[in-house]
């Protein structure tokens, strides 16, 4: 588990509305529809977003909370958008909404690990599953005091992914073993 990290500068991350999307579909008569829990600020009908990491906006046509049409979704609310301007094959579980231009995806994060107290050890330069929100990918543990990371120590690193995700810092993710795949 880890328990901090440094991904993009943010003035104040909370109050912007990021939304990592579970699932993407067409809905005949609609169009483009995208899901997820709105992890924080507020999305309205209208409001421009980016999608990360692609870079691609899109316009919201339509909000939907917990199942009911709404003007706006708040943080902590599960979500449907409506999309104008991004097509299905544009879209992944895994990327993140967000208004344009204020956030940025990255593939370097640093970070504090906390190892489990069951864990194996953890080696420096090791492979490992990175889970955060919906996205995951693998990443290479660059362990700032070399070696290796001892079960139920804590340290400090940095986490090198092959794939860009949208954090910001303080947002949680978790670690898992290259093979077999457990919770480290």
């Amino acid at each position: 588990l880890v328990v901090a990290a440094m991904a993009v500068p943010a003035s104040d991350s909370t109050a912007l509305p990021r939304l990592p999307i579970d699932r993407v579909f067409t809905m005949k008569g609609f169009g483009t529809v995208v899901t997820g829990t709105l992890l924080s600020g507020a999305i309205a009908r209208e409001d421009e977003l980016s999608v990360c990491p692609a870079g691609r906006q899109g316009r919201v046509r339509g909000v939907q909370v917990h199942g009911g049409a709404s003007d706006q979704a708040l943080a902590g609310q599960r979500t449907a958008l409506n999309l104008a301007g991004a097509s299905t094959d544009e879209l992944a579980r895994g990327m993140t909404l967000a208004p344009p231009g204020l956030l940025r995806a990255t593939k370097t994060l640093d970070v504090a690990i906390s190892l489990l107290a069951t864990a194996k050890p953890l080696k420096n330069r090791a492979r490992v599953h990175f889970h955060a929100y919906t996205s995951e990918t693998i990443a290479e543990v660059v362990l700032h005091a070399g070696g290796s990371l001892k079960p139920g120590a804590a340290t400090f690193a940095q986490l090198r992914l092959a794939e860009p995700v949208l954090l910001v810092p303080g947002d949680r993710f978790i670690l898992r073993q290259f093979s077999p795949v457990v919770t480290i």
